[in-house]
């Protein structure tokens, strides 16, 4: 339950009202007991809607048809956007050559089904630590993906959307920021948030150092594929998906829940051909059966804020990562080069990469080595 003003709301408007702020309705300059007037600037068009909203009333049913009305689209379309306002959805696709609508072979559409979930995994568990090889499935990793949801397959080749729940970040900070003079503050990042990212950094490191390259490259790319993510667990997943006979090509697209904060920086879709699967898989035997060297003072994670220091160019990088399986910030002393680049990075929202020992101070976590930070190399948007 929340609140519209000072009145009691169910979830069911709450999420509402998160879409209809985002996508550009105004809110009502007053609440009453029953609800309030939600204002469409382009249509001028009221909506009224109610604080008491529930699946089986007439209202909920009135409320969507009325936005796909002014949105022009299908109400599923609108049920669907709604629900998924504090969803991230990541739709895993097998493409095949065989000119069956809808449909794939039931052993590659099983595989599909079972290395998503192993991919969703591993991934849960190196984005609260690195790993090249993974022995034992972080605890906490498995309760951050526990309320992960499989929706229903769509047409057009085979597709399975993965549902991850995230939760609303708190912050003191307005969700739009002000990006001027002296500092940026982000929101913090949902824990569920940075399961979902570090499987997109996964997946198109792969495909930037891995599969583009014109030659195989060698064991010197697997530090960097430890360091976005990969494991052997993810690489093998992804390889089981493309040796399957039916499957001619693998996909994802990421679709960032609006209430969970700023999208990160990294590709919405990656497409992986089966001609591909060779490299993955010797990607998956590399990182199982050879030693990558584990940098244990290496932090991976988004910006949460920069500032400049009072009457100097210089300033402080600070960065939401994880330390001992726990959130944590670390800031980062920055010379004015470092600075002015970090100013990019925040806005974009990119991850970066902390490569420092840190200290113990009584403001938090301060990084010894000043200049420590850069973008995760391959955080670029390629879609």
């Amino acid at each position: 339950m929340g609140k519209g003003g000072d009145r009691m709301t169910t979830t069911l408007h709450d999420l509402t009202a998160s879409y209809l702020a985002s996508t550009g309705w105004l809110p009502p300059e007053q609440v009453g007991d029953r609800g309030g007037l939600w204002l469409d600037p382009s249509s001028q068009f009221l909506l009224p809607v109610p604080n008491d909203l529930s699946r089986e009333s007439v209202d909920w049913r009135m409320v969507v048809e009325r936005i796909a009305q002014v949105r022009v689209v299908s109400v599923e379309e609108v049920v669907r956007d709604i629900e998924r306002q504090l969803t991230d959805v990541v739709e895993l696709r097998a493409a095949n050559d065989i000119a069956i609508r809808g449909s794939i072979s039931y052993l590659a559409g099983s595989v599909l089904v079972q290395s998503g979930w192993t991919m969703l995994r591993s991934t849960a568990t190196t984005s609260l630590g690195q790993r090249a090889r993974i022995r034992n499935y972080s605890k906490v990793g498995d309760e951050l993906i526990a309320s992960a949801r499989m929706g229903h397959t769509r047409e057009g080749s085979y597709i399975i959307p993965i549902l991850l729940p995230v939760t609303e970040p708190v912050t003191e900070h307005s969700a739009e920021q002000v990006f001027q003079g002296m500092e940026i503050s982000e929101p913090p990042e949902p824990t569920q948030r940075r399961v979902m990212r570090t499987f997109a950094e996964a997946l198109v490191t792969i495909d930037a150092v891995v599969i583009q390259p014109e030659r195989e490259p060698r064991g010197s790319i697997d530090a960097e594929l430890v360091r976005s993510g990969v494991s052997s667990q993810f690489a093998s997943a992804l390889h089981r998906i493309l040796v399957q006979e039916s499957v001619a090509e693998f996909s994802a697209a990421f679709d960032w829940a609006p209430g969970g904060g700023p999208a990160p920086k990294v590709a919405k879709s990656i497409l992986i051909p089966a001609a591909a699967s060779e490299r993955v898989g010797n990607v998956a035997q590399r990182l199982k059966t050879h030693a990558v060297p584990r940098v244990e003072q290496q932090f991976v994670g988004p910006i949460l804020g920069v500032q400049r220091d009072h009457d100097a160019d210089t300033g402080s990088v600070t960065v939401e990562v994880i330390r001992n399986h726990r959130p944590a910030s670390v800031t980062v002393s920055v010379s004015p080069g470092t600075l002015d680049d970090a100013w990019g990075w925040a806005r974009d929202r990119r991850t970066v990469v902390v490569n420092s020992k840190v200290r113990l101070t009584h403001s938090g976590l301060q990084a010894v080595t000043n200049d420590a930070v850069t973008p995760l190399m391959v955080d670029v948007d390629r879609s």
